[in-house]
């Protein structure tokens, strides 16, 4: 099958009911995703009890490259072909020949740098690790053009479909091989299959095959002149990323890596759900209006209003209740991850900010800007991470924290500079959830320390206790949020009627 990227349903999206459209998207995209994180707990709370945090700091060492991988191969391809108006089946034929070529490359390359990553973690385990998984740079990158392809016409397939299906892949093969005593390699070989399946059903759902004919260098400098500004940015964000492995896993050990690597899955599970439902969807919805002024201020206002609202929820409410809900559902061995989780709460809410301006950045033609952001985001949370290293894994997160808020700072001005949407009222959007929030952790957080203390039951009462002390939280925190910008709820109820409402199919 070889049919146009588009078939011309972007365009009649763009042209009538893209609101609804990107609010039943998000909808679906944000189901979708749920379920994927419900199968990724489901996995990693079984695999927390077969393999120890040493084997998952030695398998987050040894997949240290893989991350970059998707970052210089692609070279921003997904993002120039989501924002491209013109020249679509060239432009993806193009792409698909350059991530293909790059992902192989950058394989080659991870397979001869193990022994070095295997020399700075002193250990030859990681070592072995480095090199089994650099193949998984070449699957990661494969998948590039198709997912980007079902992003720009309002599939929502990868989400609904591919990743819960990757995710199980991963899930039922490492829990078998670690089970049966594989530790490590169980891991590295469930990677292995939920990458195999995530590429499969990418390319399958996509419904397009390139004409490798089209193809052109030509072609690849008009991506990369846009695509450009977003691989910088990007691999900005994934050396960042990869700070605090290296600092715990050499000067720490690759228990306390393991630990890191569950305290972050944990604390920024709210923060990928919010992202998943709404950057995958807004990004393409932006670029379409970004033309119309009035319309595309309107619409960067509420999505920022509404993003705050949820994300300040889904992060604060970690600082009371991160670590007894991580003690209680992975053990006490993980106690110190529970404490990652509550040092990453300010982080989860100033990262979901800032994702969302990004998206509207890229949209208005300024992923340049981004790149400021980010080289911001990292000189500042590397200083603070290394002048904290003294705290341990607390005190790389909070070094993390402090970068980040940093960077949406400095996100708010430029937007406000260059989009033209003024501080003030940014500020007005996200302020009201922030005060909320303050309030919701000022009262649960003592009732949980002093009072309640769910840890300290078993496991299932605990849980129980967890559970009631969250929706206590949502209550203080809609409560105080209804008394500071009256009629949210009733606005929320409007949101959801915009989903439910007929509109024109949006796709896969």
């Amino acid at each position: 099958m070889n049919r146009a990227p588009d078939a011309g349903k972007g365009e009649a999206i763009a042209a009538k009911g893209l609101a609804g459209t990107v609010m039943r998207g998000v909808t679906v995209a944000g189901g979708g995703y749920a379920l994927t994180q419900i199968l990724t707990g489901a996995a990693y709370l079984v695999l927390a009890r077969l393999a120890t945090p040493t084997e998952f700091g030695q398998l987050t060492a040894g997949t240290i490259l893989v991350g970059l991988a998707g970052l210089f191969t692609e070279s921003g391809m997904a993002s120039a072909l989501v924002y491209r108006r013109d020249r679509l089946e060239e432009a993806a034929a193009t792409a698909t020949v350059s991530t293909i070529l790059g992902g192989i490359a950058f394989s080659l390359i991870s397979l001869a740098l193990a022994p070095v990553i295997g020399a700075v973690f002193h250990s030859s385990t990681v070592t072995g690790v480095a090199a089994a998984a650099s193949g998984l740079a070449f699957l990661h990158t494969s998948s590039v053009v198709a997912d980007a392809l079902m992003q720009r016409r309002f599939s929502f397939v990868r989400r609904t479909i591919v990743e819960p299906l990757a995710i199980v892949a991963f899930g039922v093969t490492a829990v078998v091989l670690t089970a049966n005593g594989l530790g490590v390699w169980g891991l590295v070989i469930g990677q292995y299959a939920g990458a195999l399946v995530e590429t499969t059903l990418s390319w399958i759902l996509a419904r397009w095959r390139p004409n490798l004919r089209l193809a052109s260098f030509a072609m690849w400098r008009e991506l990369i002149s846009y695509g450009r500004h977003t691989i910088v940015a990007t691999a900005i964000i994934r050396v960042g990323e990869k700070i605090p492995v290296f600092l715990l896993g050499r000067y720490t050990g690759t228990s306390a890596l393991g630990q890191f690597q569950y305290g972050t899955r944990v604390a920024t599970l709210p923060l990928s759900m919010i992202m998943a439902a709404s950057s995958y969807v807004l990004f393409p919805a932006f670029a379409r209006i970004a033309t119309e002024r009035e319309r595309f201020h309107a619409g960067v206002q509420r999505a920022l209003r509404w993003m705050a609202v949820l994300a300040t929820f889904g992060g604060m409410i970690l600082i009371p209740l991160g670590k007894p809900l991580v003690v209680l559902a992975f053990g006490s061995v993980w106690a110190a991850a529970g404490d990652a989780v509550m040092a990453l709460a300010f982080f989860v809410v100033a990262r979901a900010v800032s994702s969302l301006l990004v998206e509207t950045l890229k949209a208005h033609g300024r992923p340049d800007i981004v790149v400021r952001m980010n080289a911001l985001e990292l000189a500042i949370d590397t200083a603070a991470m290394v002048a904290l290293l003294s705290f341990g894994l607390v005190g790389v997160c909070i070094g993390l924290t402090i970068g980040a808020v940093v960077r949406t700072a400095y996100a708010l001005r430029r937007v406000d500079d260059v989009v033209g949407l003024r501080l003030r009222n940014t500020l007005g959007a996200i302020g009201p959830p922030l005060l909320a929030g303050l309030v919701m952790v000022a009262i649960l957080l003592p009732l949980e320390t002093l009072v309640i203390h769910a840890a300290g039951h078993g496991t299932f009462v605990g849980l129980i206790l967890v559970a009631l002390e969250g929706m206590g939280g949502f209550a203080i925190y809609s409560t105080a949020l209804h008394l500071l910008v009256p009629g949210t709820i009733g606005q929320l109820v409007g949101l959801i009627k915009t989903m439910r409402a007929p509109s024109e199919p949006v796709g896969g």
